[in-house]
């Protein structure tokens, strides 16, 4: 497992060297995503964090502490790598590889809107107060790795 604030990096890198810089939710969601298809497909989480449930779909709190600044904006400067200087593994890489392959072309509410749908672990997890505003729930990693086992096995044959 991993610090999601390096897997950030790598997806804001990534984002910066193809001419695609990454807003804050967008980063978000591809995390999230990278996350679930490594439970699936290696089954052991990519980050130490959990994923909680917030209006706008899953958040890691570190990361979007880190970059609430940004606001809808992009993040247009690479993080050096002496900022979280830890090496990953070839499966790690491969998870934010095919999160990256998968999602880059679309933008942040589509992702937002595809993490909502009925039977996501979003969706299944999110519980609203009393006055109807929504909790920040932890996300189960089971939950998670189910739902993309799912896609995985559906959408793309593995």
């Amino acid at each position: 497992m991993y610090p999601a604030l390096l897997i950030a990096r790598q997806f804001i890198n990534k984002g910066v060297a193809e001419g695609r810089p990454l807003t804050p939710m967008k980063l978000q969601k591809l995390i999230y995503m990278a996350h679930g298809l490594h439970l699936a497909r290696h089954e052991k989480p990519l980050i130490a964090e959990k994923v909680q449930a917030w209006s706008y779909g899953p958040v890691i709190p570190d990361v979007y502490t880190r970059f609430k600044r940004f606001g809808n904006n992009p993040i247009t400067t690479p993080i050096p790598t002496s900022d979280w200087d830890e090496e990953l593994d070839p499966q790690a890489q491969d998870s934010i590889n095919f999160a990256w392959d998968i999602a880059k072309d679309y933008n942040a509410i589509q992702l937002s809107n595809w993490t909502h749908v009925e039977g996501s672990p979003w969706y299944l997890s999110v519980s609203r107060n009393g006055d109807g505003t929504l909790e920040q729930e932890p996300i189960d990693n089971d939950l998670i790795k189910d739902y993309f086992t799912e896609i995985i096995r559906r959408d793309v044959g593995e």
